[in-house]
Order: structure tokens, then sequence, then C-alpha cells
């Protein structure tokens, strides 16, 4: 009887529950997607070698475990409040209230297990698309992914955990409610605003505040490339925090004086149903101000944490062909013996691929750090640090094998550096005293084919560097094109040092493609991590915007109602409920969505600060991108929330 009777309520209910359904289904399929990644046995070989993976991956685990039961508390919630005039009346009848908790229990289960259905199968498509995007992302070879058992068990035991506490926390409220609140809760009159004009003062202040932090924040990371700034994080951490706590202030402040100052506006208020829409938004508003602010902040979590880790993505391989511009460095320590020399090197390399050119040169070094004393630290923390020299012909070697223009000294040296700080220095003053002749600086050179191993160098005629103490033999070397076992080549290339107490592997070979296998690995981590963030926090907040809106049916229907019967026909009442409950999902929507703009001239001035210039427009291209999915997201809930709504609350005469 009980199964029965809560399956006749699912089917007719079921537009009401819509939005549940399938935010449930939707954050189902998100997790199972996740789970299966996780007990991936095609990805097992590249987590036990990169422990950065398989870490990332439990911890997104974690955290969808936790947004799972938010997302199906507040959604049973919403289902309880809907029914509970139901439940009340049921009471009155004689039900018992063990009865009505056993109904309510069935129809959640129903509507759970179909949602885990959904998402299940759902999420299969969705595993096979996050599968591709991070064999995409670690540049690895995509092949059709089969599903583990163990990921769908993990699903179903952590969905079916949820349900059960949801259900007991149902069970308590049903206990302990009285008749009086099921039937009469909803009823409760909106408490008025008091003092809308301090409300808004402090959402004018909180404003300030959050285009005051985005400035500071621009200025903080200019002074850390530019100036000696402060790289502690605190000064970040603090601004981020500010911009935080003003994102919430600000939409508790507007949400609880904007529409009571605009009442007063009396020309606004004489056109058609404004009035009507202002009375509906102040109480809604006013009673949701801390909600409201605590979406934003979420949704503009959500658009900081998408663009930077989009922007993390461009920057990649432009920072790899930066750092490494040839596909093996060889960097050896001449004051020491070297566990694998050059020779015995190449013999290795030769295993793995072949070599198809090898440029050897020296670096050289006077013992002390005069160059460095000219950098914003005047030599700070650098005091170990001796200042390097490298032979102008070498430099035009390497040079001419990249494709770039040989340098010119001038009869004097030229400061070898790409680090801004270093660029913005005054070196003219600097002179050199070598093999008995003086050297001027006639200039700073960002063309760094050393990358890899200086933070700066100094390029100086040959005959400079006869006398000078050899500091590092290095090598550049360029294989023949085609795949190798990276991981394989390093390790052969590594040996076992102690320090400390410590053993650990080191090498004095750069291998271009395991850093970038490394570090595609750590990049696929924190794109998936903040995409899938992102779009969890932009459904949530959405999700519970509508059932928000949703759960008020009851009352807005006796208020459109009257207003039908005071004249208003059906296109009046279309129009006064769409500026309702745009204006409801608006207001915690507007401030995340602008937020976008600071925060790809920010991602773009970090690239062109780090000598990314060329990639700095693609950062901003993404932002826009963004923008626009969250754009779509909103109005897919905006849009179905109002049809909902309209198809519930509209009076006609028909």
């Amino acid at each position: 009887m009980f199964i029965k009777l809560a399956s006749r309520n699912v089917k007719r209910q079921m537009s009401n529950y819509l939005i549940y359904f399938i935010t449930v289904s939707l954050t189902v399929a998100l997790m199972f997607a996740i789970n299966n990644v996780i007990f991936c046995k095609e990805l097992q070989e590249y987590a036990e070698q990169m422990e950065v993976l398989s870490t990332g991956l439990i911890g997104i685990t974690i955290f969808i475990s936790l947004i799972v039961s938010f997302v199906l508390g507040y959604g049973t919630s919403f289902i309880l409040k809907l029914r509970k005039r139901e439940f009340g009346t049921y009471l009155t009848l004689g039900m018992t209230r063990r009865n009505i908790l056993t109904i309510f229990i069935l129809e959640t289960f129903i509507l759970c297990v179909a949602a885990l259905v959904t998402g299940i199968a759902f999420g299969l498509f969705i595993y096979q698309g996050l599968m591709g995007i991070i064999t995409y992302l670690m540049e690895i070879d995509y092949t059709f992914a089969g599903y583990s058992v163990e990921g769908l068990t993990f699903t179903i035991v952590m969905v079916t955990a949820v349900f059960f506490l949801s259900s007991l926390a149902s069970a308590v409220y049903l206990k302990r409610v009285s008749v009086y609140r099921l039937i009469h809760g909803d009823r409760m009159v909106e408490k008025t605003v008091k003092h809308p004009v301090f409300w808004m003062v402090l959402a004018a202040v909180s404003l300030t505040g959050i285009v005051g932090s985005c400035i500071y924040f621009k200025k903080i990371i200019e002074d850390i490339f530019l100036s000696d700034g402060d790289t502690s994080g605190w000064p970040i951490l603090i601004c981020l925090v500010i911009l935080a706590v003003t994102v919430v202030t600000f939409h508790t402040g507007f949400a609880r004086s904007a529409v009571n100052i605009l009442l007063k506006n009396r020309k606004l208020c004489c056109k058609g149903t404004n009035t009507f829409v202002l009375r509906q938004l102040s109480g809604k508003l006013s009673s949701n101000s801390v909600m409201a602010g605590a979406l934003a902040f979420l949704i503009a979590f959500a658009a900081i944490g998408a663009n930077v880790s989009f922007a993390q993505k461009i920057t990649e391989q432009a920072v790899l062909n930066k750092y490494y511009p040839f596909d093996i460095s060889a960097i050896l320590d001449a004051s020491a013996e070297n566990p694998i020399g050059l020779e015995e090197a190449e013999e290795i390399i030769s295993r793995y691929t072949g070599i198809e050119k090898e440029i050897s040169f020296n670096i050289y070094t006077t013992g002390d750090n005069y160059l460095h004393s000219f950098t914003p630290w005047g030599g700070e923390g650098f005091e170990g640090v001796t200042d390097s020299f490298i032979r102008e012909s070498d430099v035009n070697r390497l040079n001419a094998a990249l494709g770039w223009e040989p340098i010119d000294l001038n009869g004097g040296f030229v400061i070898m550096s790409d680090i801004q700080q270093v660029k913005n220095m005054d070196f003219s003053s600097a002179k050199l005293e070598l093999n008995g002749k003086t050297y001027s600086c006639s200039g700073i050179t960002d063309a760094m084919p050393l990358r890899a191993y200086f933070f700066l160098a100094a390029v100086v005629p040959d005959a400079a560097v006869e006398n000078l103490t050899l500091q590092t033999r290095c090598a550049s070397i360029d294989l023949k094109d085609g795949k190798f076992d990276a991981r394989g080549l390093h390790g052969a290339l590594s040996y076992s040092i102690t320090r400390d107490g410590y053993t650990f592997e080191h090498s004095d070979y750069k291998i271009k493609e395991y850093e970038r296998l490394q570090r595609s690995s750590v990049t696929a981590v924190f794109i998936i991590s903040s995409l899938y963030t992102a779009i969890v926090f932009v459904f949530m907040s959405m999700a519970i915007l509508a059932l928000k809106t949703l759960s008020g049916l009851s009352e807005d229907r006796r208020r459109y109602e009257i207003l039908f019967r005071l004249g208003a026909g059906e296109k009046e009442q279309n129009k006064a409920l769409c500026l309702q409950i745009f204006s409801f999902f608006f207001l915690p929507f507007a401030i995340p969505m602008l937020l976008n703009i600071p925060t790809g001239i920010i991602c773009s001035r970090i690239m062109e600060l780090g000598g990314l210039a060329a990639q700095s427009g693609d950062v901003l291209i993404t932002t826009v991108f963004i923008a626009a999915v969250m754009a779509a997201i909103y109005f897919l809930y905006f849009g179905a929330t109002y049809l909902i709504a309209r198809n519930n609350i509209v009076r006609t005469n028909i």
C-alpha cells in the first residue's frame, strides 16, 4: 500500500521534483566518472609513477562526497517542505507519523534510485570524455577505457550513505514538528527590513572592497615580478580573504536594501506590476541575503578557478619551451666527479632514441656574486651563488641552433636573463675586470638558450674566460623525431645521492619530454580538479536557487491568484513572474560574472610579466568562453525554474 501510494505521489509531483532530480543525477554522474578514473587500470601505471595524480583524484572524490551530501540533504529538505502541508493533512485525518515517514522515505528512495540509475548511465559517457581530457592533458594515447566495478560500488555506497543520513534527519524533523507548523509553516510573514540605508552603505563599502582587492591583487603580482615584492604569500591570501568577505557582505547588504529603496520610488512603482514584483522580492531577498552572498562566493570561486586552470594549460608548453629549448640539457659539475659522464650518457641515450645534434660548452666563474648585487635583492640569499660567464661564440652557436639572432657584445659584456626583475635593473655602472681588461655592460638580453641553468649569466668575449675557473660542463642535445620512453631514459640517467641523512634520486641531465610528462600530470590533476569544482559549484548554486524558488510555490500561487482577481491577465502574470525569478537568480550571479574580467586581466598580466606576452591574448579568450558557459548554465536553470513555476502559479481564464 505504502509503495503504491509513494509511487503515485512521485508521478503526480514529478514536475515539482524535476530540478532536484536533474541536479542529483548530474552530481551522481560526475561522481561516478571520477570514481572510475581513480580505479582505471589504464592510468594505474601513471598513478604509480606520479603520486600527485592518484592523490589529487582521491582528494576530488572526498570533495565530491561532501558536495553530494549537501545537495541530497538540501534537496530532501526541499521535498519535505514542499509536501509538509500534505503531511499535516494526513496527520489530521488519523495517519501516524511513522506511516507518513514511511511514505516520505519511499518517495525519496524512488527518486534517489531513479537519479542514481540516470546518473550512472550519463556518467558512462562523462567518464569517456573525462578520460579523453586526461589523456590529452597528459599527452598519452587514448584508448577506450573500461568501467570498473570498484568505481560503481564506491558510487552506490556513497549515495546510499548520504540517503541514509538525509532520511535520518527527515525522521527527526517529522517526529518533532507540530501539526500546526506543517500546515501553516509556509504562511509565516516575512520580516520587514530595518535600516535599509545602513545595508545600502554596507553594500557600497563592500563593492569598493571588491574593486580595491582586485586592483591591489594586480599590484601585488606586479611587485613580485617587477621589484622586491613580498613572496611569502600572505598579501595574496589576505587579499583573497578580503575579496571573499566583501563578496558575501555586498550581497547581504544589497539584498536587504535595494528593493526597499526602489519601493520608495513612486514613479517606478506606478508602472504595471512593479509594486507587486518588488514586494515579492523584498521578503525573498532579505530572508535569503546571506545565502545569496554564500552562493555568489561559490560561483566567484568557480569562475576564478576555471580561469586559472585554463591559464595554466595555455602556459605549460610555452614555459616548457622557454626553460628547455633543447631536448636534453646536460649540466655537469666540473669540480666533482660525475657518476654518469657525457660519453656514457650519449651511449645510454642512443639505446632509447637517436641523437640529431649536440652542442658542448663550458660555464666559468670568478668565485664571487658581483653581478647578483645589482638585482633587487642585492645579492641577499645568493651568497653561495657565484656569477656565471659564458663565451660569446658558445652562445651564438646555441642561438644559431635555435634559429635565433646572434648576440653582439659591442666590445663589452651582456647580461643574459629573462627574469623581469633583472631585466628592469640598471647594469650601466657594472664593470668586469677579466684577464687585465675592463668590460662594461652593453645591455641585457632575454634570449636565454640556457634557461634551465641560470638565474642570470654574463656573455663575455671568448678571450675573457681564459683564466677563469671552470664551473660547469654543459651540453645541449636535440633528439631525432619519434616517441621514446622518457621515464625510462630519466631513470637510466639518474643516480642515488645521500645528503643530510636522506637518499634521493638525482640526474645531471634534464630531459624535456620527461619534464613535460611530469608537468602534464600535475596540470591534468589541477585542471580536472578546478573545472570539476567550477561545474559542481555553479550547478549546486543554481540548483539551490531553483529549489529555494520552487519551495515557495504555494505562497506564490495565492499571491498570483489575488493578482489575477485584480484583473492581471496571463501576459502580465508571466512578465511579473519572469522578472521576479530572474531578479532572484541574477543577484548572486552578477558579481561573479563581472569578476571574470579582472581575473582574465590579472592572468594575462602574469603571463606578460613572465615573458609569455604572446599567450596573454589566449587567456582573455578563455575568460570569455568560461563566462559564456556559466551564463548557459544560469539560463538553463532559470528557464527550467520559470517554466515549472509558471505551470504551477499563473492563472488563466481558460
